[in-house]
């Protein structure tokens, strides 16, 4: 039997040995099945429980045992395993106050060695560093505004992995670009996919300032705004900070939620296959996309068509003219 490696998934080997038995001989009842795996029949009855509870396995007296569906299947173990993840993620976070004591040792040494309380980083790799360390170690926000419209496809992948790291630890993101960066097809779904996963994004006309804020104590701002790749300065002085925060805060308001009346073309698909098919399941594997993305599409799309549930959005999708 080829190796199927579901122990990373949570399962056991002997239930992986009993469920793709079921799934190679649907119908058996419990002492055949026993046979067919080499194992005692008792010992085969105890993991059939626990893979029936776990929804791996239909255990019926008039139909034998039948194995679920694999796709359903790994996508159950695959949320479960990334629920527990994350559970495991927030657990390391909340350990970390030691570090954090740490961290103030380390940035009141810069502030002295910088009294008028900013830093000076030169060079691409050391500034991406920086950003890299301020956002690993933010815990509450990080406000950010990307003055120059479409993102390029090596910053969009230098990004997605902090991106969704720091969503996945519950912080609050709130980003301004530039209207004219929704025209680039890349970055468009890019920020799609960031709005699905909770972050805030809203987009302007007109000139912006580059910068980034991390839990309104630190601030990121190039060294030259005509020519980022110079290095940036890294601000700590309280009275820059909230200037800072204050033109942010006047940019958010000027600024509209992304996609009022846009949408990318993983979200036209999602919005037509929520029109013909039920379950979330169905819908992702039709879209060749996982249950998790296929279900943060549609929660976003419900939220930008102001619906409840779904029926609602599909009525709301026609009014707009979405359909």
């Amino acid at each position: 039997m080829a190796e199927a490696e579901l122990s990373h998934l949570g399962v056991a080997e002997d239930e992986e040995l009993v469920y793709r038995s079921a799934l190679r001989s649907p119908g058996l009842g419990a002492e055949a099945l026993a046979l067919a795996v080499g194992m005692d029949a008792n010992d085969v009855k105890v993991v059939l429980e626990r893979l029936a509870a776990s929804g791996m396995v239909t255990v019926a007296d008039d139909q034998g045992i039948v194995a679920t569906d694999p796709f359903v299947v790994t996508e159950r173990l695959v949320e479960s395993r990334l629920t527990e993840l994350q559970a495991e993620i927030q657990r390391v976070i909340a350990s970390r106050h030691v570090v954090n004591v740490l961290l103030d040792d380390q940035r009141d040494g810069r502030r002295q060695s910088t009294p008028d309380g900013v830093e000076r980083v030169e060079g691409a790799d050391l500034v991406r560093a920086r950003i890299d360390e301020l956002a690993f170690f933010a815990h509450h926000e990080l406000l950010s505004v990307q003055p120059n419209g479409p993102l390029s496809a090596a910053a969009i992948e230098g990004a997605r992995e902090a991106d969704e790291r720091a969503l996945r630890r519950g912080l609050v993101m709130r980003t301004i670009m530039r209207t004219d960066a929704l025209d680039d097809t890349q970055t468009a779904e890019y920020l799609a996919e960031l709005s699905a996963r909770g972050a805030r994004i809203r987009t302007m006309d007109g000139p912006l300032e580059r910068m980034l804020i991390f839990d309104r104590r630190t601030a990121l701002v190039p060294i030259d705004p005509r020519e980022s790749s110079r290095g940036a300065l890294i601000v700590h002085q309280p009275g820059m900070i909230s200037s800072l925060i204050t033109l942010f805060e006047r940019f958010w308001t000027a600024a509209e939620d992304l996609g009022q009346e846009h949408l990318t073309e993983t979200e036209r698909q999602v919005l037509k296959t929520m029109v013909r098919v039920e379950k979330d399941e169905a819908g992702a594997r039709e879209l060749g996309i996982s249950v998790r993305t296929y279900r943060g599409h549609v929660a976003n799309l419900l939220r930008r068509l102001n619906a409840t549930h779904r029926a609602q959005g599909v009525l709301a999708a026609r009014d707009r003219g979405w359909l």
